[in-house]
């Protein structure tokens, strides 16, 4: 497979010609967005009014529910700032699996589960659930590769095109299964083992493995196509972007 290091931001086609009245937002709300998320930051401003658009909507389309605190602007904004991250190259950018966000202020016990957490994606009842101190501390540093947001997102999303059928979702779910393919090789199995790049915790099952990579795809690019190249080329096909064009922007 080759490199994608000719790609741009949006692979396919522009996203920008299927919105002919993109929603505004104030600029107060802009400035939350810019202070916590670098991606935002890099875009170009068309791009912006686009990335805009999108987080408007994904509010409108999901009720955030607070548990014991009470959920903010900035909550709601930065929730759904990083729901448009991972979705921006996509014409599908919705989560139509879930309906909720959860919000708790820390680390909390999950009925559904029966174990503390500090995020979770829940499509059976429609809920994706964070802790808040722990959503924030994922965007304090940007090369740990370790984002509750991002990873729980990912699942969100994840979930979402495998139970959807429609051209993007396909092609996601397509595409990550000739990654899960590619990867039954020893060799290259070998490779990300000793590449110590990826946590373990990624190896605990099929799911937590692309959230765990797509964590590195949007926290440390450059690292990530240089240690694992090949694996990195397939999230690019995927999310149809290369992280690196734009956070070096």
């Amino acid at each position: 497979m080759q490199n994608p290091t000719n790609t741009r931001l949006v692979l396919r086609k522009n996203p920008l010609r299927i919105v002919l009245f993109p929603k505004r937002m104030k600029k107060s709300e802009k400035k939350i967005i810019a202070e916590k998320n670098e991606f935002y930051r890099k875009l170009k401003p068309f791009q912006k009014c686009l990335f805009e658009h999108r987080v408007l909507v994904f509010i409108k389309n999901h009720q955030f529910i607070g548990k014991d605190l009470k959920v903010t602007r900035e909550m709601e904004l930065l929730i759904a700032a990083t729901a448009i991250m991972l979705t921006f190259g996509l014409d599908r950018y919705l989560y139509l699996s879930f309906d909720y966000i959860l919000i708790y202020p820390d680390i909390y016990y999950s009925q559904l589960s029966k174990e503390k957490h500090k995020g979770e994606a829940n499509p059976k009842y429609k809920v994706i659930v964070f802790s808040w101190k722990h959503f924030l501390e994922g965007f304090a540093d940007n090369s740990d590769n370790l984002n509750l947001g991002i990873h729980e997102l990912t699942h969100g999303l994840h979930f979402s095109f495998l139970k959807y059928r429609n051209y993007t979702s396909k092609r996601f779910i397509a595409k990550y299964k000739e990654l899960l393919n590619f990867l039954k090789n020893k060799e290259e199995q070998r490779k990300i083992l000793d590449s110590k790049y990826i946590r373990n915790y990624a190896f605990e099952n099929q799911y937590e493995f692309l959230s765990v990579l797509v964590e590195h795809f949007f926290e440390t690019p450059h690292q990530f196509q240089q240690k694992l190249p090949e694996i990195y080329g397939y999230l690019c096909d995927m999310f149809n972007m290369d992280t690196r064009v734009v956070l070096d922007d």
